[in-house]
């Protein structure tokens, strides 16, 4: 009967990681390393390859874009490039380098493959959409991932592509590719706003991000990450609730749970959810029967919470069945305990019984909910409620 339930339904990941050292992208003028790819992207647009064609130019745009730190490495008589200031600092913060040349890129092969990759990323995105349509999501992904390559080598940014492949992979249940872009784009901040497109899709990323994490039933410092960014939205925080359940977190679940009855008092799951958490305690027997109470108060045609707290009242039955099988000797002392616990029991059940029928009319043809009735009325000895159940439960099994 105990069982879980959450809201999911919302479709967006992101850890923390480093980067490996790209030797040869280390070690390589960027004017040998343009060359290279635009080799790479003309043989690839030659055997049709257009994946590696969009790949290659992404390397290719890198290469002839922006800047690039060039230094002197005095340990190994070598230059180095670095790409950012970021990594620049990092590396010659306790190395032995000699002072690091700024250096501006000049775009050349990217430039005379504009027109051919303007063609190629309309007639990708095309297909990307006509994948989409028809939910051959694989495709899409990648699709939508060349896209994305081919446009900023165009010299633009729009990584609104790269969030669509990572919804298309999750559509497609490829959980992981789809994480793997998430995780990218979070660790950008992505927006996807652009001159194409105003709203804002942070927050659906971390959305799309923690789905992908309940379907893979995993832990990932990505959850943590969402819950610090968006502390008080609804859909994540019940997102977190669900991962730690799948994942078995008991201690961080029960936590997440009490603060979503604060972010969200009125959702009835937050306060069912909580309850069945608890039914093993002993000790949390009265504010379990509370939380059950409060779903059904805040929703009272959820059958789980009714029948929850069945089991909630009927956690007692046991210890009284247990005292009247082991006093029912003749002595005086056995017939009272026998007496007080039959009495129990049948204050117990007088209690249950109108929740028991809540139950039955909503679900008029659950055979559990109609024997645990029949049982009812025979411990407080009503034959004729008892009679009437015994027969439905016979007419509800040969359905006549």
């Amino acid at each position: 009967m105990k069982k879980f339930l959450f809201s999911l339904g919302l479709v967006l990941s992101l850890s923390t990681s480093f980067a490996q050292v790209n030797t040869e992208e280390l070690n390589t003028n960027p004017t040998q390393l343009a060359e290279k790819y635009n080799t790479l992207v003309k043989e690839s647009l030659a055997k049709g390859d257009v994946t590696k064609a969009s790949e290659s130019l992404a390397k290719l745009t890198k290469y002839e874009n922006g800047k690039v730190w060039q230094v002197r490495n005095k340990d190994t008589k070598k230059d180095e490039f670095y790409y950012t200031q970021e990594e620049l600092n990092a590396a010659t913060a306790n190395g032995n380098y000699a002072k690091a040349k700024e250096v501006a890129l000049m775009p050349k092969y990217s430039f005379l493959l504009q027109s051919q990759v303007s063609e190629l990323a309309n007639k990708e995105l095309n297909e990307a959409s006509t994948a989409l349509d028809a939910k051959n999501y694989d495709v899409a992904g990648q699709k939508f991932l060349n896209v994305y390559n081919l446009v900023e080598a165009l010299g633009t940014k729009e990584d609104i592509y790269k969030y669509q492949a990572a919804i298309s992979y999750y559509n497609g249940n490829k959980f992981e590719k789809s994480l793997e872009i998430i995780k990218d784009l979070a660790s950008k901040n992505f927006t996807g706003i652009s001159a194409n497109q105003t709203k804002n899709y942070n927050r659906d990323l971390y959305v799309l991000g923690l789905n992908t994490l309940f379907n893979l039933k995993k832990a990932d410092p990505f959850l943590d990450e969402a819950l610090a960014k968006y502390p008080k939205d609804v859909d994540i925080n019940t997102l977190a609730t669900s991962i730690y359940q799948a994942t078995g977190n008991s201690d961080k679940l029960k936590a997440k749970i009490e603060e979503n009855i604060k972010i969200n008092p009125t959702d009835h799951l937050n306060y069912y959810n909580l309850g069945v958490l608890l039914m093993e305690d002993a000790s949390q027997e009265a504010r379990v029967k509370e939380l059950f109470k409060k779903s059904i108060e805040l929703n009272p045609k959820h059958t789980e919470s009714y029948k929850n707290l069945v089991a909630s009242y009927l956690v007692k039955d046991k210890e009284y069945v247990e005292k009247i099988n082991n006093n029912l000797g003749s002595s005086k002392q056995e017939k009272a305990i026998y007496a007080e616990n039959i009495a129990k029991r049948k204050a117990l059940f007088t209690e249950i019984i109108p929740i028991l029928e809540k139950i039955h009319q909503m679900e008029p043809n659950d055979i559990s909910v109609i024997k645990n009735l029949a049982v009812a009325y025979r411990t407080i000895e009503d034959s004729a409620k008892e009679d009437y159940y015994r027969t439905l439960e016979r007419k509800t099994v040969s359905g006549k």
